[in-house]
């Protein structure tokens, strides 16, 4: 008997809005990208955020542990992951936390350790994101507009590695 695939949506919140990714599988993304919420505000992140969920029905939302030793969120972030994990335990979703040490084990595996390698590697297996790819960032430049698209990624394969 063939089970129906459980679709995840991941989000990962960021100081521009939030990169978000649905996925069946570690190698099948059906929709990810970067919202750019502005004026910046949770609210209107929820009111988005519950857009994508009514319109893909996803079963699990994953998002990142923000309480991890290497996760440096502030605190309007924190309060919009919060804000997510109770909007989904509303509507009867399961939540999924990973952190970032939980992305590294997993990528690690693959050789990659950074954002910027573990973006690299997303983009090796699935080859449609090579022109979203970043160029590597100097430590004075901001981050760019599209790793909050291969931090949803990488937090989605995560997922799918770590799970039961």
């Amino acid at each position: 008997m063939k089970t129906n695939p459980v679709v995840i949506l991941a989000i990962y919140p960021n100081p521009i809005g939030f990169g978000y990714a649905f996925m069946e599988n570690a190698r099948t993304p059906w929709d990810c990208g970067v919202v750019k919420v502005r004026p910046m505000s949770n609210k209107e992140s929820i009111k988005r955020i519950l857009s994508f969920i009514e319109y893909y029905e996803p079963e699990i939302i994953v998002l990142q542990d923000y309480k991890g030793k290497y996760s440096c969120k502030g605190g309007r972030v924190r309060k919009l992951i919060n804000e997510i994990k109770k909007l989904a335990k509303q509507m009867g979703l399961k939540v999924q936390e990973y952190t970032r040490e939980d992305i590294r084990l997993v990528f690690e595996q693959f050789g990659a350790r950074t954002k910027y390698e573990i973006a690299g590697k997303i983009t090796e297996d699935l080859e449609r994101f090579k022109k979203k790819m970043p160029d590597l960032r100097k430590p004075w430049m901001p981050e760019d507009y599209h790793m909050g698209m291969f931090d949803a990624l990488s937090l989605a394969i995560t997922h799918f590695y770590l799970s039961d």
